[in-house]
């Protein structure tokens, strides 16, 4: 009789993986404050500066559609490959640009989309990959060294940046970020020659033939009631969640607080999603999957509903932690569960699918709570309370709907 391996038995290949992913998520925090701040330094327009801050949402609705059929046709690992090396060239170029005082607003948002739109593709293949690599015991755990890694790099990124800034110079940060994506392009390349599997052959692909793949993909996800009810939700949550993006206003307008006291509720947050990606593994291996993810989405409901009632900033701090512990480890177990239930071959279309319904609704729901927030004389109470009660109801229907008969669905039985 075999022995499943411990949990905590990480094979050194996997490790190598995650070690050159770390490496990889710090550079996209780098990038999450030098590109926005390069912008500013050469045009003070607003919309040059959220385009700057936007470019990897601009990527997914650039490549959204072609990402995952790309990755399914040629496999994760040459997809890995291919956008950690043309990423380092970008954010060379980048810094060669501005050494030599030649970077202008156009090759700045022109370069910046460009390394977004790889982005995506990346993202999307390390979905993919992660799955190759890992066996299913493990996925939920891999997922989380990840997102700890994400959530490190959301604090240390902008942090690194400033040291340099302040030492040797803005354009220092465009050059450890290239380096950053070579360490992953190493770890990716000594991985990929690690596996047992040798590379699938890839077969032509026209132009004309993306659209029906992933037409295919789409309608392979339309199949499955359980994962159309988890997306059906997801998109729900992001609409309504939306209103987070109201948070600065509601703590340095509403209530009044200082630059300093808004800088901690959201770290406060920080902290929460840390602490969501540590804790996902223990829940989910616990609750399950779908318990985890229902459990949680209702907590993000209840905790911005409480951000209505919040008169101090240790109250408002306190809901955004429960936030985003609750969602972090909702999305990680949403995405562990959408890795077990699809097959290898069509993980990356539906993987991308899922992205760019969640995006889609993102910015309407930004449109919305900020039309009533006006509405209501500037008041966005109002829109917190009707927005986290729009989510915990939304879990509560869908949990109903289909999501409970799959609590304790065995791995096997999903796919």
């Amino acid at each position: 009789m075999t022995t499943r391996p411990a949990a905590h038995a990480w094979p050194g290949r996997v490790r190598l993986f995650l070690g050159g992913q770390a490496v990889s998520l710090l550079g996209d925090g780098l990038a999450l404050l030098v590109v926005p701040l390069l912008a500013l330094e050469l045009s003070s327009s607003p919309v040059v500066s959220g385009i700057s801050a936007a470019t990897v949402t601009i990527g997914y609705l650039c490549v959204g559609v072609p990402a995952g059929v790309l990755v399914d046709r040629f496999g994760p690992w040459r997809v890995l490959v291919a956008m950690d090396a043309l990423r380092a060239c970008l954010f060379a170029a980048l810094y060669a640009l501005t050494v030599t005082d030649h970077l202008t607003v156009p090759l700045l948002l022109a370069l910046g989309v460009l390394a977004g739109a790889s982005h995506v593709f990346f993202e999307t293949a390390v979905t993919v990959a992660v799955k190759d690599l890992c066996a299913d015991h493990v996925l939920l755990r891999a997922n989380s060294v990840l997102e700890v890694s994400n959530q490190l790099a959301l604090i240390l990124g902008p942090v690194t940046v400033g040291a340099l800034a302040a030492t040797v110079g803005l354009n220092a940060a465009l050059l450890v970020n290239a380096i950053t994506f070579l360490v992953s392009l190493a770890s990716v390349l000594a991985v990929s020659s690690l596996r047992s599997a040798a590379p699938a052959p890839v077969s032509p692909l026209r132009i004309r033939y993306i659209w029906r793949e992933f037409r295919d993909g789409l309608r392979y996800l339309l199949s499955m009631r359980v994962l159309v009810v988890l997306t059906a939700l997801q998109m729900v949550v992001n609409f309504g969640l939306a209103v987070e993006k109201l948070l600065f206003f509601y703590a340095k307008d509403t209530l009044g607080l200082a630059a300093s006291l808004v800088s901690v509720v959201v770290a406060a947050g920080g902290v929460g999603g840390l602490v969501g990606a540590l804790t996902a593994p223990w829940l989910g291996s616990r609750l399950g999957h779908v318990v985890v993810f229902t459990g949680g989405v209702v907590i993000c409901g209840v905790a911005t509903a409480a951000m209505s009632s919040a008169r101090t900033w240790p109250v408002l701090a306190a809901a955004n932690a429960v936030y985003l512990w609750a969602l972090v480890a909702a999305s990680l177990v949403n995405r562990t569960q959408r890795q077990l239930m699809v097959r290898a071959d069509m993980l990356g279309r539906v993987t991308s699918t899922v992205k760019l319904l969640f995006l889609a609704v993102d910015p309407i729901g930004v449109v919305v709570a900020g039309t009533l927030t006006l509405a209501l004389g500037g008041d966005p109470r109002f829109v917190f309370l009707g927005a986290g009660t729009l989510v915990a109801g939304a879990a509560i229907v869908a949990w109903y709907s289909g999501l409970r008969a799959y609590r304790r669905a065995a791995t096997s039985t999903l796919r």
